[in-house]
């Protein structure tokens, strides 16, 4: 866990409000990542990760998405639809905070063009939601 805390303070900006050790184990550790507070543990036996569950990141535009797309999956891997999952088997949505306004558009030719453009997608490309 000392390994993924310290990844995502340094790829993806997150600050470490506090930790849990027992000795030089890091068993907790509360961080907020993009005004969202997560929490990790670190406890011997328990499940590994799987796609059940994903942290999602609502981001303010595409700079932002390249940022955190890049860092998850350079040495992760890439998903569908702005999921990645991270080195450390961690699942992630990246998406752009307004991505309902591309596919939720009361027009439904729009709103079906920006779906259909999302199922394409591996990392979001907010450009592609809507027709030149």
């Amino acid at each position: 866990m000392d390994e993924a805390l310290k990844f995502y303070v340094a790829e993806l900006g997150a600050e470490v409000l506090s930790e849990n050790r027992a000795g030089d184990q890091l068993l907790t550790a509360t961080f907020s990542i993009g005004g969202q507070v997560l929490v990790g543990m670190n406890y011997p036996g328990t499940p590994g990760f799987n796609d059940a569950i994903s942290l999602s990141l609502s981001v303010d535009g595409q700079a932002e998405i390249d940022k955190y797309w890049g860092a998850i999956t350079r040495d992760g891997q890439e998903m569908p639809c702005g999921w990645c999952k991270d080195a450390f088997g961690v699942t992630w949505q990246i998406v752009p905070a307004d991505l309902h306004s591309y596919i939720g558009n009361p027009d439904p030719e729009k709103s079906a063009y920006a779906y259909q453009a999302m199922m394409k997608m591996k990392k979001i490309v907010i450009a592609d939601f809507t027709k030149d």
